[in-house]
């Protein structure tokens, strides 16, 4: 997909996704994590071409601009939004599918130390992540899930999936409080 039609597939994904988006003007100029991700897309074309420290000087910039920060090693899929923006984190093995929206002060985290390996979570297609969710590991969250505000995900949770709290589990169809 070229950059002028993934811009305006985010920018109406943007429109779609928040009710209060009144103009594709105003989201292109005033969404911070609209901001974030476009900042992301360029980071990492330089960062899969080996530019890591231009990779890494644009994403440090997104974040003090935007609030969001979103290493350039991350691996994002289309119509991807972030509401409100500020606080969320994206670590650099995290992995996100096609048609995710993440509300503000989330976390894709780590557990891990080692270099080269999967140290952070793999988020399927069209998944809901709350305000506040922390998901830390290496991790699935299964397409079609939805992470409640605030839930700390440690374990893998089934496609399909509400979870919600503290050290969240689910199996297929499960609703925890």
């Amino acid at each position: 997909m070229n950059p002028i039609d993934r811009l305006t597939e985010d920018l109406a994904n943007a429109q779609k996704q928040d009710p209060a988006a009144r103009s594709k003007v105003e989201v292109a100029l005033l969404y911070s994590g609209l901001h974030a991700i476009w900042a992301y897309r360029l980071a990492n074309w330089l960062w899969v071409r080996d530019s890591r420290f231009a990779a890494r000087l644009i994403s440090q910039a997104a974040r003090f601009l935007t609030g969001v920060e979103i290493h350039p090693g991350a691996t994002i899929g289309r119509r991807f939004f972030i509401d409100h923006g500020m606080g969320v984190v994206i670590g650099e093995t995290a992995i996100i599918g096609d048609d995710v929206l993440m509300y503000h002060q989330v976390t894709l985290g780590g557990r891990t130390l080692g270099r080269g390996t999967k140290r952070h979570p793999t988020i399927g297609d069209r998944v809901l992540i709350g305000a506040g969710a922390k998901i830390i590991g290496d991790i699935t969250v299964g397409d079609d899930s939805r992470i409640g505000a605030n839930a700390l995900v440690v374990h893998d949770v089934p496609a399909g999936s509400v979870v919600t709290g503290v050290l969240s589990k689910a199996k297929p169809g499960d609703i925890i409080a």
